[in-house]
């Protein structure tokens, strides 16, 4: 069984190598999964009870990673910034972080967040932004791109992520068709906050409805675990294997050598923001831990998978802890939209006033907006050097909060 499950891996991994223009031999990966596979076998055996899953699982996981990582490797391209490669779309790149390096953009938007929203507007006109530069090498970004992915896949940017995030194309068609709905259906449901402030809505700022919540309740990160696997409780004999640490990103690895899992938190986040990311990342352990028991490897099923399980999770704990907690957080479903549906129409046409369209595209996500012209997109980490890494939470915030208005 066992053997005829790692000939299926191969062939999997084989044609997508195949599908990025990588040729590499059917029998070469078989043999790494093999390997792969032995070393699993010897590292089962030194794990500490309660073991999260069962061997089978556990040695097609170990696989999978080690092909995934595998596959990074062979496809990541080093780039001299003083030789650039000579495809456009690298060109391009290298161009618009000569001009904006990623940690003179990291910095620009500390310094950004940590200034009182009021004073925003100040700052950025004092930090003299080069705001017409950046967006004609954002532009030729953009185009080269699209050219670039239509050449070697011949689909729209969009659909190409479908497979790699494993969207179902029937889900993604309707979140095309009917995403207005739930912009209008979380737009309704936000919570009342009072009157708010005139910069709320600027383009100096991301709207936030959980900081202004006049109760939160936690304290702490350890309470917040608590209540996760005590909602949970068939999992909580796997609780201390939840390990957190603070760093750039919140989110969260299973480690296979030592059988647990450790969840980073964004070290630049305020607690409200951090304990909701790790009651959403404690969503995705919760979720790993039910396939395991399952016999299913969460890394075959994919991203959009995991992540369509660990918000219904996470909506679930908010919902049990307060309503207007899960109303609050709705602004996530929002901001998702938001990024999602600029970059679809930036795609579709790199050659327009790109600071309009963004702050249109806020305008039709949050109502009662009127932003004219917004250049933080510029600054956006995400939009610049993975478009569309949000396209499997937006389709999943879809199908979750469809079901309420159905």
């Amino acid at each position: 069984m066992l053997s005829t499950k790692l000939k299926e891996i191969s062939l999997e991994y084989c044609q997508k190598y195949q599908e990025n223009g990588i040729v590499i031999d059917l029998k070469q990966l078989s043999n790494t999964a093999r390997a792969a596979a032995n070393e699993a076998k010897d590292n089962y055996l030194k794990l500490t009870s309660p073991k999260t899953c069962f061997k089978e699982v556990y040695l097609t996981h170990w696989v999978r990673e080690v092909l995934d990582r595998d596959f990074v490797l062979r496809t990541l391209i080093p780039i001299d910034y003083k030789n650039p490669p000579p495809e456009p779309h690298l060109q391009t790149m290298v161009d618009y972080f000569s001009l904006l390096p990623l940690k003179l953009i990291r910095r620009l938007n500390q310094k950004i967040n940590n200034t009182s929203p009021a004073d925003r507007k100040k700052l950025w006109k004092s930090l003299d932004f080069p705001v017409e530069e950046a967006n004609d090498k954002f532009a030729k970004l953009t185009l080269a791109r699209r050219n670039y992915f239509s050449e070697k896949r011949q689909l729209p940017l969009p659909e190409m992520f479908l497979k790699q995030f494993k969207i179902p194309r029937n889900a993604y068609q309707e979140f095309i068709q009917n995403k207005n709905e739930i912009i209008d259906w979380c737009n309704e449901f936000l919570p009342d906050v009072g009157k708010l402030p005139s910069w709320f809505h600027s383009e100096l700022n991301l709207p936030c409805y959980l900081c202004r919540l006049s109760e939160f309740p936690f304290r702490n990160f350890k309470e917040v675990i608590d209540f996760v696997f005590q909602k949970y409780s068939s999992f909580s004999v796997f609780k201390s294997k939840v390990k957190i640490k603070m760093g750039e990103v919140t989110h969260v690895k299973y480690k296979k050598k030592t059988d647990s899992f450790l969840i980073t938190i964004d070290k630049y986040a305020n607690f409200r923001h951090q304990a909701i990311g790790l009651i959403h990342e404690l969503g995705h352990v919760i979720s790993f831990l039910k396939d395991f028991q399952n016999h299913l490897d969460p890394l075959e099923k994919g991203k959009y998978y995991g992540e369509k399980n660990a918000i219904k999770i996470q909506f679930s704990v908010l919902k049990d802890l307060s309503e207007n907690l899960f109303r609050a957080i709705l602004v996530e479903v929002l901001l998702t939209f938001w990024k999602i549906m600029f970059e679809m129409n930036l795609y579709k046409n790199p050659n327009q006033d790109i600071g309009k369209l963004y702050a249109d595209t806020f305008n039709t996500c949050f109502k009662g907006s009127n932003q004219k012209r917004n250049p933080f997109y510029l600054l956006n980490e995400a939009i610049i050097t993975s478009p569309f890494s949000s396209l499997p939470h937006a389709v999943a915030y879809y199908k979750i909060l469809s079901l309420k208005l159905s």
